[in-house]
């Protein structure tokens, strides 16, 4: 279980993390006096020629992204619509289109999440919708740690939490179903986990845990009511990993 903690916190910190592509280096020329007038001109106006196709063609590219979303594209559409299809990750990256794909896939998932989030979908939905439903034990997320759909998953749980923690300090209830019935051992071990790594306080991961008094899910329990609860063991799994 140690280990596994370990992953998936390292796990959530590898989600803050970016990476640059350097600029290309810029290369100069140089040439007989007599010519350098005459081609710096011819030069300079090629390339604000191409520099202004360029800008066209990036802008009409962000445009057609910006449909795609609006009419809810496949990935597999956009993919081919960009040429992308076929490409491996390490190819499809090199591509000069990636940057649209790349910035498709990131608006198209914050879209869904969005949805989500209005229609009140618990992380066990989510974690099934991405994919991940065949991994119900707490041992196999190791296997599972470094792969897009669980950082997917992990994505929205913080957005998840996030509203929760909204919803409560605007003095409103939660979502009713803080934990979907049948969520699997694996799936409230993953989400426990990445709440620890967010620092949650205490009472919201209980609110976040469906640790409350029936019928009064801004009411968390102590005491006999809370070490008797199911979701108990998962509470102190927050605790011990939110302290390690």
């Amino acid at each position: 279980m140690r280990s596994i903690q370990l992953l998936i916190i390292a796990l959530v910190a590898f989600l803050a993390c970016c990476s640059a592509t350097p600029a290309p280096p810029q290369v100069s020329l140089s040439f007989l006096p007599v010519q350098r007038r005459s081609l710096r001109t011819d030069t300079t106006l090629d390339s604000e020629d191409n520099n202004e196709d360029s800008g066209e063609r990036s802008v009409w590219k962000h445009v057609k992204v910006r449909w795609w979303l609006e009419t809810e594209k496949s990935d597999d559409f956009v993919r081919k619509a960009l040429k992308l299809n076929g490409l491996d990750d390490t190819a499809m990256k090199a591509h000069k289109n990636y940057k649209y794909y790349a910035y498709f896939a990131k608006k198209a998932e914050d879209y869904l999440f969005n949805k989500w989030l209005r229609n009140h979908v618990p992380t066990f939905e989510a974690w099934k919708s991405l994919n991940l439903g065949k991994i119900t034990k707490a041992d196999q997320l190791k296997e599972i740690a470094n792969t897009k759909n669980f950082i997917s998953y992990s994505r929205f749980v913080k957005q998840y939490d996030d509203n929760v923690v909204s919803t409560l300090n605007a003095g409103y209830n939660p979502p009713v179903v803080a934990v979907a019935r049948g969520a699997s051992e694996a799936e409230i071990t993953a989400r426990t986990m990445i709440m620890a790594s967010a620092r949650r306080d205490d009472d919201v991961a209980k609110v976040l845990l469906g640790l409350t008094k029936p019928g009064y899910p801004r009411r968390v329990l102590d005491g006999n009511a809370l070490t008797q609860h199911d979701e108990y063991k998962y509470y102190q799994l927050f605790k011990e990993a939110k302290t390690s």
